[in-house]
Parts: C-alpha cells; sequence; structure tokens
C-alpha cells in the first residue's frame, strides 16, 4: 500500500512539472525538432531495436482565438467543433497530422498545439517530416512554440535482461546522465539530463532533459521504450 502511494505522489508531481514545462518550456525551431528525433532514433537502433511510433509535437499561448479562421486556412482537415476547443486531423497514410486550438482551463490562455505522428523511420523519412512540420508551423504559429519529440521502440529481449543488456548502451549513446528512476517488477521509468538536447527542466535541484519509460511489451515476450525530450509524449 505504502509503494502504490509513493508511487502516486512521484507522478502527481511529475505531472505537475510536465505541464508547467508543456506551458512555459524552452522555445526552438522545428529543425531542432527534427534533430533531436533522429537523435532519439539511432539510440534504439544501436541497440538492435524496432521504431514502431514517432511523435513531434509543438504548442504555443495566444492572445486571442478565431477559431473559424483555421478551419478555413486548413479545409483538408477533418474539424470536431467543440463549445471551448477545436480539433483538426488528416491521415496521410505515412503520416497523420493533428491541431488543437482551445482554452487552457488552468490558466485561460488560449493555446494552439500541432502533432505529427508516424509508424516508420528511416532518413528519407525524417526529412519528409522535417519539411512538413516547418511549413505547417510557419503557418500556424507567430512564433517559435514550444517543442517535444518522442519514439516507441520494441525490443526482442524481456525487461530485466533489457535492462541489464541494453539500457546502459542507449544512455551512453545520448550521452544521459541519470537523474532519478523508479523501478518495478515490470516496469522502469528514468530522468535524465544529456548535453546532446538544449530543452532542460529543472527536477528538485538538477536539470534534465530525457526521459524514459520501459515496460513488457503486450505479448509479454520483449520490452516497449519509450523516450523523450524534454519530457515523454507518447503513452507506454
Amino acid at each position: 500500500m505504502k509503494t502504490n502511494i509513493y508511487k502516486v505522489l512521484i507522478l502527481t508531481g511529475f505531472f505537475a512539472i510536465c505541464f508547467n514545462l508543456i506551458f512555459n518550456g524552452n522555445k526552438l525551431s522545428a529543425k531542432t525538432n527534427i534533430e533531436d528525433l533522429q537523435q532519439l532514433v539511432n539510440s534504439v537502433e544501436k541497440a538492435d531495436g524496432t521504431i514502431i511510433e514517432w511523435s513531434l509535437y509543438a504548442r504555443e499561448s495566444v492572445q486571442h482565438l478565431d477559431m473559424d479562421q483555421y478551419v478555413l486556412q486548413y479545409p483538408e482537415m477533418e474539424w470536431t467543433v467543440k463549445e471551448d476547443s477545436l480539433i483538426g486531423s488528416v491521415n496521410k497514410g505515412t503520416y497523420s497530422e493533428t491541431i488543437q486550438v482551445m482554452n487552457n482551463q488552468h490558466t485561460n490562455t488560449p493555446f494552439i498545439s500541432y502533432e505529427l505522428t508516424g509508424t516508420y523511420w528511416d532518413e528519407e523519412t525524417g526529412l519528409q517530416a522535417s519539411k512538413m512540420a516547418s511549413r505547417r508551423m510557419d503557418t500556424l504559429f507567430n512564433g517559435e512554440p514550444t517543442l517535444f519529440s518522442c519514439i516507441k521502440g520494441e525490443f526482442n529481449n524481456k525487461i530485466n535482461e533489457f535492462t541489464e543488456q541494453s539500457l546502459n548502451n542507449i544512455m551512453q549513446s545520448l550521452q544521459a546522465k541519470e537523474i532519478e528512476s523508479i523501478t518495478e517488477h515490470n516496469f522502469r521509468s528514468v530522468s535524465a539530463y544529456s548535453s546532446l538536447f538544449t530543452q532542460t527542466l529543472a527536477l528538485t535541484d538538477q536539470q534534465m532533459n530525457i526521459q524514459l519509460g520501459l515496460r513488457n511489451s503486450e505479448l509479454g515476450n520483449g520490452t516497449t521504450l519509450v523516450i523523450g525530450t524534454p519530457i515523454l509524449t507518447i503513452e507506454y
């Protein structure tokens, strides 16, 4: 019981930090976002993992929202209109794009977010994603939005074997230093810092900009690993 309470408290604090970063994080370019994503992909591939999902996410606070403007500006998207939000999405086969326009209920500040996701990654995919994200962000955002990069990979060995054999290699590939972690029987979460990535947030008295989440795969015969900078944006 105490273990569960402790875990809830840690996760509650963590999500509070993530919420603050999402609305007040460092602002970089779409090119930086792609470069960060490629670094994460390289670390998984060096450890013989398979990329099964990737995500680029950006958001920006705005002073005023004209929701009709976005419907007219992006007619290729399928729009869902609600009382205080607007969500547009389009599936292009290799990619899926989502634009969300809504009010932040906690600060009563409007914001716009953009997400580009896919399930396959190679050099050509990276070039296409960079062009697509840059083109969309140039028309969608007024300034430089807060950016997040995240990937999900699958490995053949089980989580205990993976932790012993491959996790250290991935951390070394990312030049990452562990700040703190949570370890359970079939789950592990690691917060770390790497000089390879420029976005950071404060975790206690130290800076962090990488998160890793590991758990047994759904079939139970491998490990699912999610890596994000500066935080995770893909569920695992």
